[in-house]
């Protein structure tokens, strides 16, 4: 785990202007968009929160408040998020993946040529992300409702599927030209060969973001609020407006920073995966010896007929039961910090 980490760091840093890059070129105009119909709306919104918190308007009032600036701004905003999805989850993920692939093995990609060899994939991607939560909900009525086995597992099952199997599967898209639907299961028997070892380095990712991500933003927001107190009461549009700026550009350069990482990071893991359970690195050498000139889209496509076996057994299912439990005191512990978190800040703020 930690040597794959060491690899995803070196390989980030190698490529640090290019990874970026690929994803900047996409974030940074949807923040800026999203920033501007935020701040076009703030008075709007500000004078919608006030009334609908003080007053109970009416259904004819209601619309009269909403006025037409707001009903656009979250619009523009819902459009925005749209195309963002699309955009980053899809296409920048695709190419950024791809770029990540090249340098590990040894035919590093530059900005333009990343995009340019995504090719259709990226549409594949959108599919498969969205197919995805199909099934995440599948599995929170499967959660809900299956009596002692749903209660018990579906917890687990859920994150696996979400939080692990969902990381890897644009990878998959990418380098072995899966359809969505392959590529789910694919990815879901890949993961479940090393399952609790997928399960560390995907939480050990996720504590990352928290310090790397979260951590800042929330501090951040803290001295905010603290920041902008005496503002908020005489100008509440006007600390509105700051602290959306300030916010946003934190987000926007902390994401920069760090998302390429992370996918640089699950798509080492997806190879990882590939070297320990298939004998990848032998296939690829034994390829490239044969043919130095061989295509490395051709060569990673190479990948295992999918599985038709069991998608469930009963050791996983009492690894997806013990999954629950500690996801569940995980939950708990954050719940019981962030707790402890609120209520020394609301003191602070109340002593001020």
């Amino acid at each position: 785990m930690g040597e794959l980490l060491d690899h995803a760091f070196r390989l980030y840093r190698r490529n640090f202007f290019t990874f970026i890059g690929i994803i900047a070129v996409v974030q940074v105009p949807l923040t800026l968009l999203t920033l501007l119909t935020s701040l076009l709306t703030a008075s709007d919104i500000m004078t919608f929160t006030e009334t609908y918190t003080y007053n109970t308007p009416t259904p004819e009032s209601f619309w009269d408040i909403l006025g037409p600036g707001l009903g656009l701004g979250i619009a523009g905003t819902l459009i925005l998020g749209i195309i963002g999805f699309v955009l980053l989850q899809g296409f920048a993920t695709a190419a950024l993946t791809r770029a990540v692939a090249g340098d590990y093995l040894g035919e590093p990609l530059g900005f333009i040529d990343a995009y340019r060899k995504v090719g259709k994939s990226w549409s594949k991607v959108v599919l498969a992300l969205l197919l995805g939560g199909l099934i995440s909900i599948a599995l929170m009525v499967y959660w809900i409702i299956i009596p002692c086995i749903g209660w018990f597992t579906g917890i687990g099952i859920l994150y696996f599927f979400s939080g692990i199997v969902m990381q890897i599967v644009p990878a998959i898209i990418v380098l072995e030209r899966q359809t969505p639907g392959n590529a789910i299961r694919r990815g879901w028997d890949l993961t479940r060969r090393r399952f609790w070892w997928v399960v560390g380095f995907v939480a050990l990712l996720y504590v990352f973001n928290q310090v790397i991500v979260t951590g800042p933003v929330t501090v951040v927001n803290w001295v905010l609020q603290l920041a902008t107190a005496n503002l908020a009461t005489q100008n509440p549009t006007m600390a509105v407006i700051v602290s959306s700026v300030i916010q946003s550009l934190l987000t926007l350069m902390i994401t920069l920073i760090y998302l390429p990482l992370q996918l640089t990071a699950l798509t080492l893991l997806y190879f990882d995966l590939r070297v320990r359970t298939e004998g990848f690195d032998l296939a690829w050498t034994a390829e490239r010896a044969l043919d130095a000139d061989a295509a490395l889209e051709d060569i990673v496509a190479q990948a295992p007929a999918p599985e038709t076996g069991s998608l469930l057994t009963s050791n996983e299912l009492g690894s997806f039961f013990l999954l629950s439990i500690a996801f569940g005191v995980f939950i708990m512990v954050i719940s019981t910090v962030f707790g402890v978190f609120g209520l020394f800040s609301s003191g602070l703020m109340g002593g001020l």
